[in-house]
């Protein structure tokens, strides 16, 4: 699937079943969104409030549908521990929490930025995100966030323009 046909299964869920203020869209979907890269990301990765109708809903649906793809509802992120549901075979994965150490997810919903009448993270979270995870995948997106072309060495200087 392509990013368009991510965020339309996304929006297949709300707000039945995700409430608008309870969810954010995160990491690359986030550069697509906002016109930086082309929407080419593989999975979506959705942020919810802790404890709201999202997550239990997100919860819900991960193990309704676990068998029709033929996967685990849950996996455990190897960054914080904290558990992921995945819909769609991981196509969406649902967290209560980011990814970045000392992440208050209630202000990252409550200072979301809105584009198409979605929430997404922050840019500058995701440049954050980006740089911490290190992969030579992000290298590019970095790269297109300052309007520049990926460093051949692999690596990605960090500078003020981030």
């Amino acid at each position: 699937m392509n990013g368009f046909e991510l965020i339309e299964m996304l929006h297949r869920h709300v707000p039945s079943d995700f409430s608008p203020d309870d969810f954010v869209i995160a990491g690359s979907a986030r550069l697509g969104a906002g016109g930086i890269t082309t929407p080419r990301f593989t999975d979506l990765d959705l942020l919810a409030r802790p404890g709201s109708k999202t997550w239990q809903r997100a919860l819900e649906l991960a193990f309704e549908h676990a068998s029709e793809y033929e996967n685990a509802p849950l996996r455990i992120s190897t960054y914080t521990g904290a558990k992921i549901a995945l819909l769609y075979g991981g196509a969406i994965e649902v967290s209560e929490t980011w990814v970045l150490p000392g992440s208050d997810t209630d202000e990252l919903l409550d200072t979301a930025e809105q584009i198409d009448g979605l929430k997404y993270l922050p840019l500058r979270e995701v440049v954050a995100y980006k740089l911490i995870m290190n992969r030579r995948k992000d290298f590019t997106d970095l790269a297109a966030i300052c309007g520049r072309p990926q460093p051949s060495d692999g690596r990605f200087p960090i500078t003020s323009e981030l």
